[in-house]
């Protein structure tokens, strides 16, 4: 077989990049916790929230993160620009509530005790995790090739 008659084969269109399953596996769990929480007070920009307009505020969390998982599965393009602008609204709601939303105030909504070492460190970490996810997700931009505005 001469060197000119090899195939070539074509890269493969429907593979899914490596580097976007872990992203997905974050935002399901993001998604899980969150509803985990439903009937519970949601902390949202140093306030606490309670009753229906918490459930209303997880619900519409949980299906936004719907639909940003099914963007990343897609690798949509719109959903990249969507993420990051999900995940700096996160990280400025972590901030507000660790500046804004008094220890004692959550352990009271709660009914739980939390040490305020915990709460701080807990509101820093989620800080950086959505500072992080932005940066990865800056770094593999390129692979959200479909630049289709819908999911189906």
């Amino acid at each position: 077989m001469k060197e000119t008659d090899r195939v070539v084969e074509a890269p493969n269109e429907n593979k899914k990049p490596l580097a976007l399953v872990p992203l997905t596996g974050v935002y399901l769990l993001s998604m899980l916790v969150t509803l985990s929480h439903l009937g519970d007070p949601f902390p949202f920009m140093g306030r606490l929230y309670e009753g229906d307009a918490a459930e209303h505020l997880i619900f519409a969390d949980s299906i936004l993160s719907l639909y940003l998982i099914m963007g990343i599965l897609k690798r949509q393009r719109l959903t990249l620009w969507l993420l990051i602008g999900y995940n700096f609204l996160a990280s400025c709601n972590g901030i507000s509530n660790l500046l804004l939303l008094p220890v004692q105030h959550v352990m009271t909504a709660t009914g739980t005790m939390v040490p305020d070492y915990h709460y701080r460190v807990n509101a820093f970490c989620v800080f950086v995790l959505f500072l992080l996810l932005n940066v990865f997700l800056y770094f593999n931009r390129n692979r959200f090739d479909n630049r289709s505005i819908y999911l189906w």
